[in-house]
């Protein structure tokens, strides 16, 4: 642990939003996890097929003030509240958002199936810190207006700027301009998109 600074052992909700390392299982994760994969559960066992019910799922699950985005089931989050949405936004089946930090989602922004926003991220030097299961989250922002092709991720602490589309299976690890096609693993910058 010598190398991790800023380290919260009994986590808040606070702490993994400021980016703290931390240590999974206290009672006040326990419990945000319980209650967001509870509506999960919920949301996921409708199997698309009362959009009602689905809505009101989404607007417990987000963050307060989230717009509720379209989203054909499954669905997996971490928590939920850490994630924001902008208006008419869409995921597509299999969608997974691990938001130990802050998930931000712009206005008009799309996925396809099998996307992921993972925002957790472990010890890559210290290998008793990450043998003794430390982590820490880092925030995703994601512009207006981008597309995410089948199987895209993004990766701790990135930012995809406006006008964006990210290809299938793309693994983003770095920050995108705006107007960009990127792809590949590592993505990397396809063309702009004028």
């Amino acid at each position: 642990m010598s190398t991790l600074d800023n380290t919260a052992p009994n986590a808040t909700l606070d702490d993994l939003r400021a980016s703290r390392w931390y240590k999974p299982g206290s009672e006040e994760l326990d419990a945000a996890h319980r209650a967001a994969w509870e509506r999960i559960r919920e949301l996921n066992a409708l199997g698309n097929t009362d959009q009602e019910r689905a809505k009101e799922l989404l607007a417990e699950i987000f963050a307060p003030g989230s717009a509720v985005p379209g989203v054909f089931a499954p669905l997996h989050v971490e928590f939920g509240a850490n994630t924001s949405f902008g208006k008419h936004c869409f995921l597509n089946y299999n969608c997974v958002i691990l938001d130990v930090a802050e998930v931000t989602v712009g206005n008009h922004t799309l996925f396809g199936p099998g996307c992921q926003l993972i925002t957790v991220e472990h010890p890559v030097d210290d290998a008793q810190a990450r043998a003794d299961g430390w982590e820490r989250g880092r925030p995703i922002t994601i512009g207006d207006n981008c597309w995410f092709g089948a199987g895209a991720m993004v990766m701790p602490g990135v930012t995809v700027g406006d006008n964006c589309v990210i290809a299938a299976g793309a693994v983003v690890a770095k920050d995108v301009p705006d107007n960009s096609l990127v792809g590949g693993v590592p993505a990397k910058l396809i063309r702009s998109l004028d």
